[in-house]
């Protein structure tokens, strides 16, 4: 990381030297009363980061005008107990914070802060002109997507009226049915010429490629799965090292000082739970700061009734499937549900199968509609599941996802195009991708 500092006081001058030294990175200190060097380091190259400190308000408004005219959106952390003093425009690209509040928590967390500033004031800056905004979901939307648009709209300052959340399909899950009942949360089933409607469109927890209807052309894209490039958009924040997309929103709602309410909180915690298994799967330290965060400010009771839902007669009858028709090999623990009526399913009995005895991997196949839906899960010590799954089955349908959870979906007529097998015999079709799969995982690639 290549750092300039501007500072006031040695013990802060010590404090950072010592810290970004420690770590490698490249620092240039500026000491009070050398402005025309300060503004010659902020001219010179990127910088990673730029942190100023003093408690002099009118010193601190024109280093931070400086960085503004700038025009390289350096992420800058300011570090001052005089932020109520300071232009709005300049809260609008800089992260504040004073010494004790700083010592009390962690200078990694503000230096991201600092960097998720910059996303927050290019997304709240075309987004602000707007009448009207749409935050599409998932075609059947999951809790850390729900989470994620109710926080984007609350960082947008707006409402449901102006700023619906929408999506193509229907809340099919019984968690999820239970979380939008008991959190009170309104989704539009929306078509796409209705989706025209809006003057902005903001995607949350997903890319394009994987709705049903992908627009042409997104505003925004918040997501945290491995980043497509076949669509466009006009802002993307991709960060595939997050468990959660909802663990990105949290920064940006810090970022912009929202107040976080009992039902965001809940909504946006269950999120983080469900993805990353109440932190057991693909997280990093900032999933585990949102979930910090979130925790003492959700309804653990409401969230104790979304957890256990009542099971649907579908649900019990794949649980028995999965139990009778798995079959073992190299340590994959493979299940076919045949023709289900809720593609939820297939997850949920990946989730299960991987509690196999002696299992590293979850194999769970299905029918819906004309496609044949793929869900893997691994015990994390492994090879990873989307390159695994994206080798195997990439060049017949879409694949892909993360080291130890992965899904597929294949269209049925390509088991003809590609193998000559008629797509009605599913007992040939799912020996086929069992193999395909078996030599994908024990490849050398």
């Amino acid at each position: 990381m290549k750092s300039v500092f501007y500072v006031e006081e040695d013990f802060v001058a010590g404090l950072f030297k010592e810290y970004f030294a420690g770590n490698g990175d490249t620092v240039t200190l500026v000491r009070r009363g050398t402005d025309g060097l300060l503004a010659e380091k902020l001219s010179k190259g990127q910088l990673d980061l730029f942190l100023v400190q003093s408690e002099d308000p009118e010193r601190l408004s024109r280093i931070l005008e400086m960085v503004r005219h700038q025009g390289r959106k350096t992420p800058t952390l300011a570090l001052t107990s005089q932020a109520a003093e300071i232009p709005e425009k300049h809260k609008r690209f800089a992260h504040f914070v004073s010494l004790p509040a700083l010592l009390e928590t962690s200078l990694r967390w503000h230096i991201r802060l600092a960097i998720t500033m910059r996303h927050v004031e290019e997304v709240r800056a075309h987004f602000e002109d707007a009448e009207s905004v749409a935050i599409l979901l998932q075609d059947d939307p999951d809790p850390d997507g729900i989470g994620s648009g109710l926080a984007l709209r609350q960082v947008l300052g707006r409402n449901k009226q102006t700023t619906p959340l929408v999506s193509f399909g229907e809340v099919t899950r019984p968690e999820n049915i239970a979380m939008v009942k008991l959190l009170e949360i309104e989704i539009e089933k929306i078509t796409e010429s209705r989706l025209k409607e809006f003057d902005r469109l903001a995607v949350v927890d997903l890319q394009p490629p994987h709705l049903s209807h992908p627009p042409e052309q997104v505003d925004l894209v918040i997501d945290h799965h491995p980043e497509q490039f076949n669509y466009r958009s006009h802002i993307k924040d991709i960060r595939p090292r997050y468990g959660a997309t909802a663990s990105i929103l949290l920064e940006y709602l810090v970022c912009t000082g929202s107040n976080i309410g009992t039902r965001l909180a809940t909504a946006m915690l269950y999120g983080i739970k469900t993805d990353t298994f109440t932190l057991t799967r693909e997280v990093n330290e900032w999933d585990v700061e949102a979930f910090s965060h979130l925790y003492p400010l959700a309804n653990q009771n409401l969230l104790r009734r979304i957890e256990r839902p009542e099971l649907p007669p579908a649900a019990l009858d794949a649980l028995g499937c999965a139990l009778t028709n798995r079959r073992i090999i190299d340590k994959v623990a493979f299940v076919h549900l045949g023709r289900i009526q809720r593609d939820d399913l297939i997850p949920q009995m990946a989730d299960f199968s991987l509690s196999f005895e002696g299992i590293e991997w979850a194999f769970v196949t299905g029918v819906y509609d004309s496609s044949y839906i793929i869900s893997v899960r691994n015990v994390g010590y492994v090879r990873g599941a989307g390159r695994v799954l994206r080798d195997a089955f990439g060049d017949i349908g879409s694949a892909g996802g993360h080291g130890s959870m992965a899904k597929a979906i294949v269209p049925l007529s390509e088991f003809a195009r590609k193998w000559n097998i008629d797509p009605r015999n599913l007992q040939l079709v799912n020996n086929q991708v069992q193999i395909e799969f078996l030599r994908s995982l024990h490849s050398d690639r």
